[in-house]
């Protein structure tokens, strides 16, 4: 678990894909896929998603989706408690606080 949430600390774009789904009004409604991020490609986003997966952060609706509008994926990811724990973590430890190995 150390290891993922050190990735989480590292990536800033990882950060930001798990805290769009974090950050809404109802934690239990499907959210729409997240299709495009400043600076990022979409096989980066694809990476991404496979990582938060991967982690237990994104639960996927395998489920009935509702149709979307073209280009967008709805009602097919939410986010886990995990996930809310794991972003909450990486945010509170500034990486300015993290000792040095030579310092240590």
């Amino acid at each position: 678990m150390f290891e993922d949430l050190d990735r989480l600390r590292a990536s800033e774009p990882l950060r930001q894909l798990l805290k769009r789904y974090v950050e809404v009004a109802d934690v239990q409604a499907w959210q729409d896929r997240v299709m495009a991020m400043d600076g990022l490609k979409p096989r980066d986003l694809v990476d991404l998603h496979g990582q938060l997966l991967a982690f237990d952060w994104l639960e996927q609706n395998t489920g009935v989706v509702t149709a979307g509008s073209p280009g967008t994926v709805a009602g097919c990811y939410k986010a886990t408690a995990a996930g809310r724990r794991a972003l909450q973590a990486a945010l509170d430890v500034p990486v300015e606080e993290e000792i040095p190995a030579e310092a240590a």
